[in-house]
């Protein structure tokens, strides 16, 4: 009866223990516009989807954060004959703002409780399956996670 128990009691961990946030995607809409095939897909990267990319030769605190987003609709098709566009949503007051992507912004933060303002310049790759998202700030000071971000994704065949 022990050794029935031990698997089981592993497996309750396993499944009870993943409750990772992930980056979350809502599929759009699906379309035939002006006769071109298109997907449209919002993502909500969360602010520990963030992984570090350390600059080469620099150090341990310089680099840029990076966000993989898993695309399936990106087929080895698309990436013969297609396009990708991403665009980044942005909130400037009580609405909406999305800034197609490479985008420079200027950002402010507090620093020793002070305001302290950096550029981010945000930009994407993207191959079959996947878009990758890279998020760099101006001093390349790579200590400060970039929070939650939202992207569109449109995918276009």
């Amino acid at each position: 009866m022990k050794k029935l128990l031990f698997p089981l009691a592993v497996l309750v961990l396993l499944v009870t223990g993943c409750n990772k946030e992930y980056v979350t995607r809502q599929y759009i809409t699906q379309q035939i516009i002006g006769g071109m095939d298109m997907s449209l897909i919002d993502f909500e990267v969360k602010n520990d989807n963030w992984a570090v990319r350390e600059v080469e030769n620099g150090n341990d605190d310089e680099g840029y954060f990076e966000a993989v987003l898993e695309v399936p609709e990106i087929t080895q098709e698309v990436v013969k004959k297609g396009l990708v566009l991403v665009s980044r949503r942005y909130i400037d007051g009580s609405q909406y703002i999305w800034t197609p992507l490479p985008a420079m912004r200027t950002e402010k933060t507090t620093l020793n409780d002070d305001p302290y303002y950096f550029t981010t310049y945000t930009d994407f790759e993207w191959s079959e399956g996947k878009v990758n998202i890279y998020v760099t700030a101006s001093d390349l000071f790579a200590g400060q996670n970039p929070g939650d971000m939202y992207f569109r994704v449109a995918v276009q065949l």
